[in-house]
C-alpha cells in the first residue's frame, strides 16, 4: 500500500533551511558513503507532492532542469503557477485563507465585544481545519492513485508535509539528521497539533549525520 513520505535533510536544532531558503549548511556537508543512496529510495517512489516555494526554488536553483521528470507531480499553491510543458507536475488549488465574506463578518463585531469576536474567529478556524483536512485527504488520494502502487515522495517544504501530518495523511519520517545548528530558519515540521513518530530504523553515519526512519501515528 502506498505510503506518504517525507525524505528530508534537517540540522540538529530542527530546521531544513535558514529564513531565506538557503541551503548552504546542507551543501557545504560532505555525503558519506555509508548514507542511503538516493536512488535506493528513488526507486520506491511513484509520485511526489512539492510545495509552491520548493517548487519555485527548484527552478530557480537547477538551470530548469527538472529532477523528478519520470514521475507525476503534484504542486501545491493558491497562485496560478506556470509549469513548463515538458515537466510531468500539475498544479494543485489549494488555499486555507479566510474568505473576504468571513474577514468582514469579524471586522464588523463591536471591539467591545471580545466574547463574540472570540467565538466568531474559532468557528473561522474550525472551518480553516476542516477545509485542510478534506483537502489534504484528497490530495493524497490523487497521488497514491497516481504512484501506481509505489510511495509518494512529500519532498517539501515543511509546511506542506506538516500539511498532510496534521491531517493523518504522513505515513513515514525519513530524515538524515546533520550535525549543524542553524539557530532559526525553516523549520522541519511545523504541525499545528500532538503528532507522534515511532522510530523504525536509526543509523550513525561516518560523517556524523543520522539517518531515522520514523513510522506516524494513525490519528485516533
Amino acid at each position: 500500500m502506498s505510503k506518504l513520505i517525507y525524505y528530508v535533510a534537517a540540522t540538529m536544532d530542527g530546521y531544513i533551511a535558514t529564513k531565506n531558503h538557503e541551503l548552504g549548511w546542507l551543501e557545504a556537508f560532505t555525503l558519506s558513503d555509508d548514507a542511503t543512496p538516493y536512488d535506493i529510495f528513488y526507486q520506491g517512489i511513484g509520485s511526489a507532492i512539492i510545495g509552491a516555494g520548493t517548487y519555485e526554488w527548484i527552478m530557480e536553483n537547477t538551470a530548469g532542469h527538472w529532477p523528478y521528470q519520470n514521475i507525476p507531480c503534484f504542486i501545491l499553491s493558491s497562485r496560478n503557477l506556470s509549469i513548463p510543458a515538458n515537466i510531468n507536475a500539475v498544479v494543485v488549488q489549494c488555499s486555507v485563507e479566510k474568505t473576504a465574506v468571513e474577514k468582514t463578518v469579524v471586522q464588523q463585531i463591536a471591539e467591545d465585544d471580545f466574547a463574540t469576536k472570540q467565538i466568531a474567529t474559532k468557528q473561522i478556524a474550525t472551518k480553516q481545519v476542516a477545509t485542510k483536512y478534506i483537502a489534504a485527504k484528497q490530495i493524497a488520494a490523487k497521488a497514491k492513485t497516481a504512484a501506481k502502487g509505489k510511495n509518494v515522495w512529500v519532498i517539501g517544504g515543511g509546511e506542506t508535509a506538516a500539511f498532510f501530518a496534521d491531517a493523518g495523511e504522513l505515513q513515514q519520517l525519513f530524515i538524515t539528521t546533520v550535525p549543524v545548528f542553524l539557530g532559526s530558519g525553516i523549520r522541519v515540521l511545523p504541525v499545528n497539533h500532538l503528532v507522534q513518530a515511532v522510530p523504525q530504523t536509526q543509523r550513525f553515519l561516518s560523517n556524523g549525520a543520522v539517518e531515522t526512519i520514523m513510522d506516524i501515528k494513525p490519528m485516533t
